[in-house]
C-alpha cells in the first residue's frame, strides 16, 4: 500500500503556523501576566493613596463617625465617584465605628493592623476585589484600623477586552500568514519543484534536450544548474551508447557478411575439389567412351537402329562432359579478357546467333536498344555466355510461347529500374544477400554511388518463379528444371561473371506473369584501358 504523504506547501505551512501558535500563546501569556500585575499594582497604589486620605481625615482620638463629618462626607464621595465597593472604621477594640455599604465582619488582616500597626493588601480568592488595611495612630498610640474594598471589575474587563484584540490580531495575522506564505512558497519553492518535478519525468520518457532556467533563490538556481548538467551528461552518455549500438549493429552485419561470404568460399573450394576430381576421374574414361561410340557409329552406319543407340550414347556422354566442366568453370573461372565492348552491335550478334540455331521458335522478340550507350570494359566471350544462358531460360519459361524482351539502357548506379503497374508487386532477390532490398547502396569499382552504367533486361511471360525457388535461385545446383534437362549451376555462374565485372544482377517475378533479369554493368570512361 502506497504510504500518504501530505503537500509540501501544507508541510512548511503547518510548521509554521505550529510556531506561530506557540508564539504567540507565549507573548500573549507574558503580555497578559504582565498587563494584569501592572494593573493590580496601580490599583493597589490607589486604594493606599484613597485609604491614606481618608485616613487623614478622621479625628483622633477615635470617635464615632457619621456621614456630616468630614471624613463621612469623603467616604460617600468615595463610593459615588470610585469603584469602591466599602469601608469599615473599628476601634482596637474590633467595634465599627463607621461603616459605609460594607458587609464584611472582622477579619484576620484588620486584626493583624490593629495589633502591628502596618498597612497591608489582600486579593480576594475570586481576583475581584483588593483589600487595603491602614492603622488609625496618634503618636505612637493605636486608636483603630479602617479596610477600603475596591472593585477590580473594571480591570477584569479592560484584561479581557485585550485578550479578545490579542486574539484579533493573531487570527489576522494567521491568515495574512497563510496567504502571503503560500504565495511565496509556491513561487520560490513549489513551482521550481514542479518544474524539476516534469523535467525528470521527460528524462524518464528519454527526453534529454530540455533545459531547465529557473530563477529564485540560490540553492534553486544551483540545483537546476546541477540538473542540466547531469541531463548533459545523460545525453552524451545515451549518445555514447547508440552510437556503441550502432557499432555493433554494423559489426554483427559484417560479422555476418563475412560468414556467409566464408561459408561461400568453402562452399566453392568444396565444388573445386569436387569438380577437380571428377575432371580427373571422369574425363578421361568419358573421353575414351565418346571416342569408342563415334568409331562405332561410324562403323554400324548401314544398321540405323545400332548408329542411333551410339549417337545417343554420345550425346549422353558428351552432356556428361558439359556438367564437368560448368563444374570447373563455377569453381575456378578462367581469367577475363577484358576490352571495350559497344553493346548494340553485340547485342545485335547474340540476337542473330540465336536465331539461326531456332532458339525464338513459338516466342515473339522484341528488342530494344537505346540511343548514345556508354562502351564497357568486359570479356565479351564471358557475356555472351551470361546473355545464352539467360535467354534460354526465359524460352524454357515459356514452353507454349510467349514474348521475350530483351533491352539496353543507359542508367546510373543509384537508381531501379522502372516497372509498369502489373508488375508492382513482383518479389525481388539479389545475386548477393546484401543486394536484395538495397542492390545499389554498395558501390561500383570507382567508388561513387552515381556512376554510370549500362543496364541489361532479359525478361518473359512466362510461368514466373515462387518466393521460395527465388530466394535459392542463384545457388549452385538449384534448379527448377526436371531432371536432365539443367545441372543449377547456369545462374551460379552468370552471377559470378557478372561479379568478376564489377556489376550486379537481380532477378524480378510472380508466378502466372513471368520473370525479369536485370543485369548493371559499370561503364568504361574514354581514356580507361581494359
Amino acid at each position: 500500500m502506497k504510504p500518504i504523504r501530505i503537500n509540501l506547501t501544507f508541510a512548511i505551512l503547518a510548521s509554521l503556523a505550529c510556531l506561530l501558535s506557540l508564539t504567540w500563546i507565549l507573548l500573549s501569556i507574558i503580555s497578559f501576566k504582565t498587563a494584569e500585575k501592572d494593573l493590580l499594582t496601580q490599583k493597589n497604589e490607589e486604594g493606599r493613596i484613597l485609604l491614606s486620605s481618608f485616613v487623614n481625615l478622621v479625628p483622633l482620638p477615635l470617635i464615632r463617625l457619621n456621614d456630616a463629618s468630614p471624613a463621612g462626607i469623603f467616604a460617600r464621595r468615595l463610593v459615588n465617584e470610585r469603584a469602591i465597593t466599602g469601608l469599615t472604621v473599628v476601634n482596637t477594640g474590633g467595634g465599627v465605628m463607621y461603616r459605609v455599604t460594607d458587609k464584611g465582619e472582622m477579619d484576620a488582616a484588620l486584626a493583624e493592623a490593629l495589633r502591628t500597626g502596618a498597612a497591608s493588601s489582600l486579593f480576594s480568592s475570586d481576583g475581584r476585589l483588593l483589600y487595603r488595611y491602614s492603622p488609625l495612630q496618634d503618636g505612637p498610640k493605636i486608636e483603630g484600623a479602617a479596610r477600603l474594598t475596591l472593585s477590580l471589575a473594571a480591570e477584569r474587563d479592560r484584561l479581557a477586552r485585550s485578550r479578545h484584540l490579542f486574539l484579533a490580531y493573531f487570527i489576522i495575522d494567521f491568515l495574512l500568514l497563510l496567504g502571503l506564505g503560500s504565495f511565496l512558497l509556491a513561487r520560490i519553492v513549489v513551482t521550481p519543484i514542479r518544474k524539476l518535478l516534469a523535467a525528470t519525468e521527460r528524462i524518464t520518457a528519454g527526453d534529454y534536450s530540455h533545459m531547465l532556467h529557473i530563477p529564485g533563490c540560490s540553492e534553486i538556481v544551483e540545483l537546476s544548474d546541477s540538473f542540466n548538467m547531469m541531463q548533459m551528461v545523460l545525453r552524451e552518455k545515451q549518445e555514447e551508447v547508440e552510437s556503441h549500438m550502432h557499432s555493433l549493429q554494423k559489426a554483427n552485419v559484417e560479422l555476418q557478411e563475412a560468414r556467409e561470404e566464408t561459408i561461400r568460399s568453402e562452399k566453392m573450394a568444396s565444388v573445386g575439389l569436387l569438380a577437380a576430381g571428377m575432371a580427373h576421374e571422369i574425363g578421361s574414361p568419358l573421353s575414351a567412351i565418346i571416342g569408342y561410340a563415334g568409331i562405332l557409329r561410324d562403323e554400324m552406319s548401314h544398321d540405323p537402329d545400332r548408329a542411333d543407340y551410339l549417337r545417343r550414347i554420345e550425346q549422353e556422354a558428351g552432356r556428361i562432359d558439359r556438367i564437368v566442366r560448368d563444374l570447373l568453370n563455377y569453381a575456378r573461372p578462367s581469367p577475363p579478357e577484358n576490352e571495350r565492348v559497344d553493346i548494340a552491335p553485340f547485342l545485335g550478334n547474340v540476337v542473330d546467333m540465336l536465331e539461326r540455331q531456332g532458339v525464338f521458335k513459338k516466342v515473339s522478340l522484341n528488342l530494344s536498344i537505346a540511343e548514345h550507350l556508354p562502351m564497357v570494359c568486359l570479356d565479351r566471350h564471358q557475356l555472351l555466355q551470361v546473355l545464352i544462358n539467360l535467354v534460354l531460360n526465359a524460352r524454357d519459361a515459356m514452353p507454349e510461347g510467349g514474348v521475350l524482351e530483351l533491352s539496353a539502357v543507359a542508367d546510373v548506379m543509384g537508381t531501379t529500374p522502372e516497372r509498369s503497374e502489373s508488375a508492382s508487386h513482383f518479389s525481388v532477390m539479389g545475386r548477393r544477400r546484401e543486394d536484395f532490398g538495397g542492390v545499389f547502396r554498395t558501390p561500383f569499382p570507382g567508388g561513387e554511388d552515381s556512376a554510370p552504367c549500362l543496364r541489361i533486361v532479359v525478361s518473359d511471360s512466362g510461368e514466373g518463379i515462387s518466393p521460395e525457388s527465388l530466394e535459392k535461385i542463384f545457388d549452385p545446383f538449384f534448379t527448377t528444371k526436371e531432371p536432365g534437362k539443367g545441372t543449377g549451376l547456369g545462374l551460379s555462374i552468370s552471377a559470378s561473371i557478372i561479379d568478376s565485372f564489377g556489376g550486379r544482377i537481380t532477378v524480378e517475378s510472380a508466378q502466372g506473369q513471368g520473370s525479369r533479369f536485370t543485369i548493371w554493368l559499370p561503364a568504361c570512361s574514354a581514356e580507361e584501358e581494359p
